[in-house]
C-alpha cells in the first residue's frame, strides 16, 4: 500500500520546532522487490517496542537537502519529542538513546537534531522548486 513520508523539513514546518529524528545506516540488502530490509534492523525494532511501551509517538521521515534526488525510503523516523532540556520525555529517550558522553548508544543508528530555521530554509527551498 503507497504511503505518504513526509521530509525532515516537512516535519519541522509543522511541528514550528526544532525536531529529532534516528537514521539507521547498517541496512541489509532487500531479497525481493517487495522486501522492506529496513524493518530486519535489530537496533531499529528495539527501539520502536521501547517508544511504543513509553508512550513515544514516532512517524517514518526522510532525511534529504532541496534539489537532491528523491531517494527510498530506509527506516528513519521522526521522534514526536521536543529538544526541551526541561522535559522529562526529552530526558528519557536522551537517557535510552545516548551513552555517557552524549553518543547513540546502539550500532549503526544516528541520532539528529534539525533546528527549525534549517527546516524552515529546506522547506522554503523545496517549495520554490515546485513552483
Amino acid at each position: 500500500m503507497p504511503q505518504l513520508i513526509c521530509t525532515t523539513d516537512e516535519i519541522g514546518y509543522r511541528e514550528g520546532r526544532d525536531i529529532l529524528f534516528l537514521s539507521f545506516r547498517d541496512i541489509p540488502e532487500p531479497s525481493s522487490l517487495d522486501d522492506e530490509p529496513w524493518e530486519r534492523i535489530p537496533e531499529r525494532k528495539t527501539i520502536l517496542r521501547w517508544l511504543d511501551d513509553q508512550g513515544i509517538s514516532w512517524e517514518p521521515c526522510l532525511h534529504c537537502s532541496p534539489g537532491t534526488l528523491a531517494t527510498p525510503y530506509r527506516g528513519a523516523i521522526y521522534l514526536d519529542v521536543a529538544p526541551d532540556e526541561r522535559s522529562e520525555h526529552y530526558q528519557k529517550l536522551l537517557a535510552f538513546l545516548e551513552d555517557n558522553i552524549g553518543r547513540c548508544r546502539f550500532a549503526g543508528v544516528d541520532f539528529w537534531l534539525v533546528p527549525l530555521e534549517k527546516s524552515l530554509k529546506w522547506y522554503e527551498q523545496r517549495q520554490a522548486q515546485l513552483d
